[in-house]
């Protein structure tokens, strides 16, 4: 009789600890069904979020280009790389903008005048790299088709460094020399020989460095566009387009980048 009460006491010490394991693995497993279904339904707002925040970037690329030509100047959005921030409903909207014909060709301008200005912006490495990524171009007679194929020859802080100064849509007509009018600030202080130009309006003086004073109304940019919702979603994008009126279609986007490259500009890179 001893040992049968015994031995019900020891099965009853065994069960307790075995429920015990059984309602915190029931816990534990309804604990983790919760999370993961809070966590799917964060996901899913997040996602809704960035789809939201992609589709500003359709409205940002009209606005910056409608900006771009505006026929006021004081609304016109400059091609310099000025940020302007404008206030859409479902979120807001960021734009920059270049003139294609104030940044140097990688097809078209000198390597010795891009290596110069290089030569203030990036490492002793990169500007290594550049180098020989311009020879090896030069000497094959392949064409850069977009200024994305550089990165791959330097180091990310590099290519962001000089990627604001390089095009590969630069005026067929300008035969490699940039409109003077059209670069951002940062680049025409680095330009060799332009600081101690005395005359900025001489075509000739100009011409031998590589620049020409003006030209037609511009009509190559890079657009930039950053769109962020309110709940904090980002989207960036930059479309490199031609504004041109055919027929019912307004501009042409020549090159998609999505997302946009990162760019330290100019100002920042010294």
């Amino acid at each position: 009789m001893t040992a049968r009460v015994e031995n019900r006491s020891r099965q009853r010490g065994i069960a307790l600890p075995m429920a015990l394991w059984v309602a915190m693995g029931l816990a534990l497993l309804a604990a983790g069904i919760a999370t993961t279904a809070e966590h799917a339904i964060h996901r899913q707002i997040g996602a809704d979020q960035i789809a939201v925040a992609r589709a500003l970037l359709e409205t940002g690329l009209s606005q910056g280009v409608m900006l771009a030509v505006h026929p006021d100047p004081a609304r016109r959005l400059p091609a310099n790389g000025t940020p302007r921030t404008v206030a859409e409903p479902e979120g807001t909207l960021t734009l920059w903008l270049w003139d294609e014909a104030g940044r140097m060709d990688l097809n078209r301008t000198p390597p010795a005048r891009i290596l110069a200005v290089a030569g203030a912006l990036l490492p002793a490495a990169d500007l290594s790299a550049l180098t020989q990524a311009l020879q090896r171009r030069r000497q094959t007679g392949e064409p850069w088709h977009s200024v994305l194929e550089l990165g791959a020859a330097l180091s990310p802080d590099g290519f962001a460094r000089i990627y604001p100064c390089l095009t590969v849509h630069g005026p067929a007509m300008a035969d490699g020399k940039l409109r003077l009018s059209a670069m951002a600030a940062g680049l025409r202080a680095r330009w060799p020989g332009l600081a101690g130009l005395r005359d900025a309006g001489d075509a000739v003086a100009l011409a031998g460095l590589g620049l020409m004073p003006g030209g037609p109304p511009s009509s190559l940019f890079t657009l930039r566009v950053a769109a962020r919702t309110p709940d904090g979603a980002l989207a960036t994008a930059e479309a490199v387009v031609w504004i041109t009126i055919q027929g019912a279609q307004a501009f042409r986007i020549l090159e998609w980048r999505e997302p946009a490259p990162e760019i330290r500009l100019m100002e920042e890179a010294s």
